[in-house]
């Protein structure tokens, strides 16, 4: 096929087509540079991720044997019986909640309700809810046996404590 471009235009072209293939050389030899970066990375990543697998999944069985072999764990005494003589015993299932609350924890009223009905829920007729709870402990606080550390207020609840303030006896 002879055309009709002269020697000029010939050489013109060549040198277009070399220059637009010398960039695009550059281009992909930028890009294999970072890929090899990239790719050292993650391999790196990879081998620390694939050696903290192997590790928990290590200590794992090892937990899992040492729970088998260890026989029961050592659970919270059981809930004693509900008294038979009370039709509702709030007052007295919100103190064996409070017995068995940390001397220098805090709660609140849904607090105790929550533990109330995890203990004594199946022995329970209906659940105790907060506003029964919060009754009792407000009685309890008028009475000296816990300390309120924050009031309660129409969007926030009443904050109690066991502890007694420094200085009292």
């Amino acid at each position: 096929m002879v055309s009709n471009l002269s020697v000029a235009q010939i050489l013109a072209e060549l040198e277009r087509q070399v220059a637009s293939h010398e960039e695009q050389e550059k281009l992909h030899a930028e890009q294999e540079a970072f890929h090899q970066e990239k790719r050292a990375h993650h391999a790196g990543e990879l081998k620390a991720a694939r050696e903290r697998t192997e590790a928990f999944r290590a200590a794992a069985v090892a937990a899992g044997e040492l729970v088998e072999r260890g026989g029961p764990a050592t659970l919270s005494p059981p809930a004693p019986a509900l008294p038979k003589h009370r039709r509702r015993p709030v007052s007295w299932v919100v103190a064996q909640v409070l017995d068995r609350q940390r001397p220098d924890s805090t709660f609140t009223a849904t607090d105790i309700a929550q533990a109330a009905n995890g203990l004594f829920g199946d022995q329970l007729r209906r659940r105790l809810d907060s506003r029964a709870a919060s009754v009792t402990l407000r009685r309890l606080a008028a009475a000296g046996r816990l300390r309120i550390l924050r009031e309660g207020a129409p969007h926030r609840e009443a904050l109690y404590s066991r502890t007694r303030p420094a200085g009292t006896g």
